[in-house]
């Protein structure tokens, strides 16, 4: 039976009886049991410190690091109420029955602006029982701090915790404890759902907090969550793979039309670095790279490498014109050879030299913009065929895929890992 019900019933139980005798002895039992009450002193523990039973049902939650409604449920036991009534064993109250009566100061640790729905009157259920005993129900709604480690995002599993407490009073006059209705002490209804997330476990502990005031009693309860994954596979994985996938597209572009190879690389960095800017707008800025940058800055990576590949292709293998015969810059590039004050060299001599180098070498070369390297690839270039397709076009249209899927697999196995353990 849910809260309201039971509310509804004692009320009717009470105050609605046709024994009109029974609500006058209940209403004169009241009045007496606050004539000499004082509120602002804590009641004594019979053997200690007072024991504050408490428990919790969790309404609705999310979204995480923003809100959790909740019922936070708390009893302990009063001598200064007890009661000696015929046929009334409990009373139910209304929610004004709390400003004349001591109640425990329990406060949220990492709580922030919590506050309590007061629609349309504050939703408080309280209860007494005759031996002095009671029950007090309060529906909270809580903006509670998660701490959260995105190294393995978005295949994390965060750990939300919501620790309580009771303020101004030490393990001395106070200790908390969960009541454990269930095997942790907090219970959640069945049709609690976050857009996010899968709640996997719920664990609760007791805890002292130790301040200025000396040693506190509190209450830790912890929310076990994972993240959904399908959103970010449909948002960012899959389009980012297309792209480069995409990217690989100028391996089979003839290597003469620069402008269209050139474009596509560019385009597809652009499009890569949008999707990135998209799924960190909402992230906090961590000084850590997460799984999801390091996915992102992979395919960069790979979009830019498709346009250093065509670099590599433009000069080391575009020498002749599509028409066959030198083109302009290599003419420049023998004009300036020519004019070299130390005279002409035996180009004919050190070819096969000049092509028969490392890697290494010609990198350098590249980068230096060796015209002795370029000369002689002219020279050596069949001005009938003109420019064949390019050999590390060729090689590159099985390397970068390979590599690709090699990365995914390592990928996913490495974080894939964490989310499964």
């Amino acid at each position: 039976m849910d809260v309201a019900r039971l509310m509804v019933l004692l009320y009717f139980d009470v105050c609605f009886s046709d024994d009109l005798t029974l609500r006058e002895n209940v209403t004169i039992l009241l009045d007496n049991l606050l004539q000499t009450y004082d509120k602002s002193v804590r009641p004594a523990g019979r053997d200690g410190p007072l024991v504050i039973k408490t428990n919790m049902l969790v309404r609705s939650m999310g979204p995480i690091t923003e809100s959790e409604m909740c019922y936070l449920r708390q009893s302990w036991h009063d001598e200064r109420l007890k009661f000696d009534l015929p046929n009334v064993t409990e009373v139910t109250l209304s929610n004004t029955f709390l400003k004349d009566i001591w109640k425990p100061n329990t406060y949220f640790l990492n709580g922030r602006l919590s506050t309590q729905p007061n629609i349309t009157v504050p939703n408080v259920f309280v209860r007494i029982r005759k031996d002095g005993s009671i029950y007090m129900s309060r529906r909270l709604t809580i903006n509670a701090k998660c701490p959260m480690n995105l190294l393995d995002y978005p295949m994390d599993a965060p750990v939300c915790p919501l620790l309580l407490a009771g303020y101004g009073y030490t393990t001395d006059e106070i200790i908390y404890r969960w009541q454990t209705s269930n095997k942790s002490g907090v219970e959640i209804y069945d049709d609690v759902t976050l857009s996010q997330f899968d709640i996997v476990s719920i664990w609760t502990a007791n805890n002292t907090y130790s301040d200025a005031l000396g040693t506190q009693s509190g209450l830790e309860v912890y929310f076990h969550l994972k993240r959904h994954i399908g959103f970010f596979m449909l948002q960012t994985y899959l389009p980012c793979t297309l792209i480069v996938c995409l990217s690989w597209v100028s391996f089979w572009i003839n290597r003469d039309a620069a402008p269209a190879r050139v474009l596509l690389g560019v385009t597809t960095i652009l499009s890569t670095a949008a999707v990135g800017l998209i799924q960190r707008d909402g992230l906090p800025r961590v000084p850590y790279a997460t799984a999801l940058d390091v996915f992102l800055n992979v395919c960069i990576f790979y979009n830019l490498a498709a346009i250093i590949q065509y670099s590599a292709v433009n000069y080391f293998t575009k020498i002749l014109p599509k028409e066959g015969g030198a083109s302009d810059d290599e003419d420049e590039t023998v004009n300036v050879l020519n004019e070299d004050k130390n005279g002409v060299l035996d180009w004919n001599s050190t070819i096969g030299k000049e092509t028969q180098t490392g890697c290494l070498i010609l990198f350098c070369r590249c980068l230096l913009g060796n015209f002795r390297f370029r000369y002689n690839m002219v020279k050596s270039a069949d001005a009938a065929n003109g420019n064949s397709v390019s050999s590390i076009d060729i090689l590159s249209r099985y390397i970068f895929p390979l590599s690709f899927c090699l990365f995914q697999a390592f990928y996913w196995a490495w974080y894939l890992r964490f989310k499964l353990s």
